[in-house]
């Protein structure tokens, strides 16, 4: 069933935001987000390295699948080969839609204002990022949650763009 359910969901992501979201009752509060799963996920798709400097991540689930993630500040120090290391601080939000259940869970998002910058050779860099292409821009795959711990796993065939592990706020 668990399957079925993720396929049905991993389909319709690439499609539309969820309009009448249902969402695990577990999955509803205030979670905090892994910094250091972030710059992993950042190494991993730069082909470089990244670590936390700091800032924080937020998102608050309401009982109709509403999301909004708050990021403040957030930021994390990069090196790809061939560059000086430079910090990258990321602002903003992202919010939209939960469609989540027996261990499937799809995000849609409806409204995307995330601002990227970062010091390179002493100059101060905009990074554009988008809902289509940037962190927190939705996102589909499996889930695991308890009282204390979120766990959204992707889809192995879609780049990963939301964070993976968040704790309870």
């Amino acid at each position: 069933m668990k399957k079925t359910i993720c396929g049905a969901l991993c389909a319709s992501a690439m499609l539309t935001t969820p309009a009448q979201a249902a969402v695990d009752t577990c999955m509803v509060g205030t979670w905090w987000a892994d910094i250091s799963d972030i710059a992993d996920m950042m190494a991993l798709q730069m082909n470089g390295a990244a670590r936390p400097v700091g800032g924080d991540v937020r998102m608050d689930v309401a009982p109709d699948g509403t999301f909004r993630i708050t990021v403040r500040d957030m930021k994390i120090n990069v090196q790809v080969p061939d560059t000086p290391a430079i910090d990258v601080t990321v602002t903003g939000y992202s919010a939209g839609s939960f469609d989540a259940g027996e261990g499937a869970w799809l995000a849609g998002v409806t409204d995307y204002n995330l601002v990227g910058s970062g010091d390179v050779l002493g100059q101060t860099m905009t990074i554009p990022f988008t809902s289509a292409t940037g962190m927190f821009g939705g996102g589909t795959g499996g889930y695991n949650c308890s009282l204390s711990m979120l766990r959204l796993d992707g889809d192995p065939s879609v780049p990963m763009r939301f964070v993976r592990t968040w704790q309870r706020g």
